[in-house]
């Protein structure tokens, strides 16, 4: 099967490798190197599927290769015209003159319709390059990954200076990670995008000329956002009845409790969950709030048990609290005072696989651990803390099972 002679040829790990032959029994991996034809025309458009964007680097085939060459402007994309959701890509890559380069991931357009935003897999012709980290274009405009001397040793010792190199790229819900011929570099998750299209990159600057060959995808599962509140409608939630949940104009939810209620608000869906993504906006009016997730239901007055990702103003933001358990077990208040916008709309969301829990406020990492003695199952919710008063709009509230099959790929190295 052709699935199998790829996968070998690029030295995939024997876990992955095994994962992956299982998903794509029906799929095989399709070349996204362009068929026919030399060059772009004038207004880049490709002849086969894809489409130059930003600045003015030159694309063409050389047999077998894709050639780019720098040009005047910014950084230039040669961009797939279709999108991609989870997806295994490959591709080799060499620097005949030495430059910045990477691949474009679930990437996106600006509203002027020219400027590439998205995750970038990080390509150089050097050792100490950063090659196969993850950064995140036109947008954070930072690293996404860990970036430590064990993740630098990860990029460096496998690179072959001067020679090409393999990068290979795994998206999964909101897993993300990278190889360099066929050592793991980055894992890491992130909520910012589920989609979005593959691109290469030539980097502005005052010279440099950048090869790919063998550029090879295959789609996976998907795994699609379910709302449980959106748009101004329920999902398959339970609202207990201490709060109220107002469903306003613009699609929010105002939700309160009033003074001296002692019980807690909650919207809380009614089917438990082992491994998945969860996210939720919201802004603060008054109180304190929290999104449970992974969470057992009590005959107490605040109705659920286990974890919660703290909604608060400032430094608790993103914090992890187990009710009827350890109290804070995770915080990081440099960050989430860093970036928690008061009297705006924030969006929080959670990670949980197997052991591993992340944590997010407005696309920042507040939490990533392994924690063993975490429920493994459970139900989320929207709490509005007891003693009355409380007050928060929240809109978007969605969540992203992963299935078995979905963790195998996302914990094989």
């Amino acid at each position: 099967m052709r699935v199998f002679r790829v996968l070998a040829k690029c030295s995939f790990p024997f876990l992955a490798w095994t994962v992956m032959m299982t998903l794509c029994l029906a799929q095989e991996f399709v070349s996204l190197m362009p068929q026919g034809g030399s060059a772009w025309s004038e207004n880049g458009k490709a002849q086969s599927g894809w489409v130059k964007r930003g600045g003015e680097a030159t694309y063409e085939m050389d047999g077998e290769e894709i050639v780019g060459r720098r040009g005047p402007g910014d950084n230039t994309f040669l961009c797939t015209e279709k999108k991609y959701r989870n997806f295994f890509f490959t591709c080799d890559t060499k620097f005949d003159i030495g430059t910045n380069s990477g691949i474009q991931f679930r990437s996106n357009l600006r509203q002027n319709g020219n400027t590439v935003f998205g995750y970038q897999c990080e390509s150089t012709p050097d050792a100490d390059g950063n090659n196969a980290f993850v950064y995140d274009e036109n947008r954070r405009n930072t690293w996404l990954n860990t970036v430590d001397d064990a993740a630098k040793a990860r990029s460096i010792e496998p690179f072959k200076k001067g020679d090409w190199n393999n990068l290979a790229i795994q998206c999964v819900g909101p897993s993300i990670k990278t190889w360099i011929n066929g050592k793991l570099v980055a894992d890491f998750f992130d909520l910012e995008d589920s989609e979005g299209f593959i691109g290469l990159q030539v980097h502005s600057g005052p010279q440099g000329i950048v090869r790919w060959r063998n550029v090879k995808i295959t789609e996976l599962p998907d795994t699609p956002w379910i709302p449980l509140f959106a748009e101004g409608k329920f999902g398959d939630v339970e609202k207990k009845p201490a709060g109220t949940w107002d469903v306003q104009e613009d699609g929010s939810v105002y939700a309160t409790t009033p003074q001296g209620e002692a019980r807690d608000g909650m919207l809380m869906s009614t089917a438990s969950y082992k491994d998945f993504a969860v996210k939720v906006s919201f802004k603060k009016v008054s109180g304190n709030s929290g999104l449970y997730f992974r969470a057992s239901d009590v005959d107490k007055s605040y109705w659920l048990k286990g974890f919660q990702c703290e909604i608060e103003e400032g430094a608790p933001c993103g914090g992890l609290w187990e009710v009827e358990g350890r109290g804070w077990v995770a915080k990081n208040e440099d960050i989430a005072t860093k970036y928690y916008k008061a009297n705006d709309w924030n969006t929080i969301g959670t990670v949980a696989v197997g052991d591993r829990l992340a944590t997010f406020l407005n696309s920042r990492t507040v939490v990533d651990m392994i924690d063993p003695k975490c429920a493994k199952e459970g139900k989320t919710g929207l709490q509005l803390h007891g003693g009355g008063n409380q007050g928060y709009y929240f809109r978007e509230y969605w969540i992203m099972p992963l299935d078995e099959a979905a963790v195998k790929l996302i914990t094989a190295e």
